[in-house]
C-alpha cells in the first residue's frame, strides 16, 4: 500500500476582503498593523491609539482632508491599513495636487499573500488619481521594493525627489538611508522622465498638458 498524503491544514476563512476609509472602530486593528508598514508608517507613533485617532480627524476635515487612512479586512477583521495623501508644502496648508504621496502600507504577518497589500495599494492609487495626482512617490523598506517593482514602480537613487508642480518645487527627502525613493507615473498621457542630479532624482513631465 502507498503512503496516506496527510492533509495539510486550511487556513479558516475569514470572509471576503474589502478595503474601506478607516472608522473610529477599526482603530485597534490600526494600530495592530501599522507598526508594521512597509512604507514611511512604521514605529512608535501608530501603537497609540490617540494619535490614529488624530490622523482619522485631520483625513475628515480642511485641505489636510486630501489625505485618506484605509482599512482592509477579512471579514470583520482588519487585516491592513493604508495611508496616502497629497504631498504638502512646507507651509502644510498648499496641496502639490499633481504628486501622490504612499506613506504606507502594512498588512499582518499571518494574512500577507491574500491580495490585501494590492487591494490596499489600488485603493490609495485611485483616491489619489482622483483627487488630480500624475506620479505616486514612495520610500519603500527593502522587504518591499519587489513588491513595489510589481505594481510598475520604479527605483530611483536618492537623496531626494525633486518634482516640478503648479505649488512650487516639491522635495522629498530620503528619511531612512535603508529605504528605496520609488515613483510611477499614473497617467498614460504622461511623459515622466526620471534624471539623476546632485540633489536627488529630478521627474520632470509631471505637470503634463
Amino acid at each position: 500500500m502507498g503512503r496516506q498524503k496527510k492533509n495539510k491544514p486550511r487556513r479558516a476563512s475569514l470572509g471576503p476582503l474589502t478595503v474601506r476609509d478607516a472608522l473610529q472602530e477599526d482603530i485597534p486593528g490600526i494600530c495592530a498593523t501599522m507598526p508594521d508598514a512597509y512604507g514611511l508608517m512604521g514605529g512608535a507613533p501608530w501603537r497609540d491609539p490617540d494619535y490614529v485617532a488624530a490622523g482619522l480627524a485631520s483625513c475628515a476635515k480642511g485641505l489636510s482632508g486630501r489625505e485618506k487612512i484605509k482599512v482592509a479586512r477579512l471579514g470583520e477583521a482588519v487585516v491592513g491599513s493604508s495611508f496616502s495623501r497629497l504631498a504638502l508644502a512646507p507651509d502644510g496648508a498648499t496641496a502639490h495636487t499633481e504628486i501622490g504621496i504612499i506613506h504606507g502600507i502594512a498588512v499582518r504577518p499571518e494574512n500577507r499573500r491574500q491580495g490585501a497589500a494590492a487591494a490596499l495599494l489600488a485603493e490609495c492609487e485611485e483616491y489619489l488619481r482622483r483627487e488630480g495626482a500624475h506620479v505616486m512617490i514612495a520610500e519603500v523598506r527593502p522587504d518591499a521594493v519587489a513588491f513595489f517593482s510589481a505594481h510598475g514602480y520604479q527605483t530611483a537613487p536618492g537623496p531626494a525627489f525633486l518634482i516640478p508642480s503648479a505649488a512650487g518645487t516639491y522635495v522629498h527627502p530620503q528619511s531612512v538611508p535603508s529605504t528605496t525613493l520609488m515613483w510611477k507615473s499614473c497617467r498614460a498621457e504622461d511623459a515622466v522622465v526620471a534624471q539623476a542630479t546632485a540633489q536627488g532624482t529630478a521627474l520632470a513631465g509631471v505637470l503634463g498638458d
